[in-house]
């Protein structure tokens, strides 16, 4: 046990070591990255949208924990970096695809959280599946056929 006036100095890590620990210090930022890219995706629409900006910065610290792991020759554990860095670009893009939806989506997350009984959800999905309908013919000129509404 040390004393509080125990002068013994620490040394300073040397530079192999801070290159051995880089790795762990970015996967702990890449998952912390991903989670909160992943809890916001869960929120409604307009705090939905933070999800881009974690799901982007998730992208660049798979890339900078990538190549940590390459410069410490711990090339057994790249399968973090790649699998955080395709989870975060399927989160842009799942996130992209409400934001592209926005009025429809967000009427249809205000009508789910109004329902009480599961007839009035069916209506909201009803509801939102038309409204899918109506701006995919707006923008494309065709009916659109979804699966099971036939």
């Amino acid at each position: 046990m040390t004393s509080p006036n125990n002068t013994e100095e620490k040394s300073a890590p040397t530079p192999e070591e801070e290159k051995q620990a880089a790795p762990a210090r970015h996967g702990l930022v890449l998952i912390l990255l991903i989670l909160a890219s992943v809890l916001t995706f869960t929120y409604p629409l307009p705090f939905k949208v933070a999800a881009i900006a974690f799901a982007i910065a998730a992208v660049v610290w798979s890339i900078r924990y990538i190549i940590a792991v390459v410069k410490a020759k711990q090339k057994r554990n790249m399968s973090l970096g790649i699998l955080g860095g395709l989870l975060a670009i399927y989160l842009i893009f799942s996130t992209m695809s409400s934001v592209v939806l926005w009025p429809v989506q967000s009427k249809y997350e205000e009508c789910v959280r109004d329902a009480i009984t599961q007839q009035a959800q069916l209506s909201c999905t009803t509801e939102y599946q038309t409204g899918l309908g109506d701006w995919f013919k707006q923008i494309t000129g065709q009916d659109l056929d979804l699966p099971g509404t036939k």
